[in-house]
């Protein structure tokens, strides 16, 4: 009887912290700026009722080992999901700057910093969130 009430007493708590968990930021509150590690198929909620999707990458760089007579690029897709709209969009280098055109005044840029002890295949990337006043 103990553990019966032991076990019900868990569950109760989890679906409360997942229920807890799903009611997210209100849609009004204020955009948060930040630093936000990412990698593809991820999601950072940012405020405002808007949230950014890491969507895919491309990698067309010339593999280890080969000659090539273009070096090629990573290119790096977003989707910044608000209630203005949905807008795709696209970072192909860091200290590369996105401005919204949804959500004006909201910028993008992509870095590395912090993503170095993920192995280089999963294309992780920190996506950084300015809001100017």
């Amino acid at each position: 009887m103990r553990q019966i009430f032991m076990w019900s007493k868990l569950a109760c708590a989890f679906v409360l912290y997942t229920l807890a968990g799903c009611a997210g930021m209100p849609a009004g509150a204020p955009l948060r700026d930040g630093s936000y590690p990412l990698t593809p198929g991820g999601s950072v909620a940012i405020g405002g009722g808007a949230s950014v999707r890491y969507d895919a990458f491309t990698d067309s760089r010339c593999p280890k080992g080969a000659q090539c007579i273009w070096a090629g690029k990573v290119s790096y897709q977003f989707v910044l999901s608000s209630p203005a709209g949905t807008e795709p969009f696209a970072l192909d280098y860091q200290g590369q700057r996105y401005d919204a055109k949804t959500m004006p005044k909201l910028h993008f840029e992509i870095s590395f910093a912090g993503v170095s002890a993920l192995p280089v295949e999963q294309h992780a990337v920190v996506l950084e969130v300015r809001s100017a006043p």
